[in-house]
């Protein structure tokens, strides 16, 4: 039963473990010869200090403990969804759970936030 995968389980697999192999389209006027194509040696990707701190951040949210008690709709620009919707392809990691994270994230590096929220309601109650 753990053999059966869906399709977008098993890219996401291959994106994650860089297995991931571009296939020449039937429809594409270019044949691939075979060994020609890979004629000049690959570089390996250079990791800059970004990569890092990069895999630190994925962790950090993988390890965030989400409580969702709350149904929330959001509104974001199609940017947004798609670099979420690649996060969700890569890593694996939820939308909502970024999300969350990430408010989280910005009101413990703002943490006067809450309370002027708060005073600013006390005052605007009649």
């Amino acid at each position: 039963m753990n053999e059966i995968k869906s399709l977008a389980d098993q890219l996401r697999e291959r994106m994650r473990t860089g297995e991931a192999e571009k296939k020449a389209s039937p429809y594409s006027k270019e044949k691939s010869i075979g060994p020609a194509s890979d004629a000049r040696p690959k570089k390996p990707p250079k990791t800059p200090a970004t990569g890092q701190k990069a895999e630190a951040f994925f962790r950090d949210i993988e390890a965030f403990k989400i409580e969702v008690t709350e149904k929330s709709m959001i509104r974001v620009d199609a940017r947004t969804v798609n670099l979420l919707k690649r996060i969700k392809l890569v890593k694996g990691i939820d939308m909502n759970r970024f999300i969350v994270y990430a408010l989280h994230q910005y009101l413990s590096q703002h943490p006067w936030l809450p309370g002027h929220i708060q005073e600013t309601l006390k005052k605007s109650e009649p």
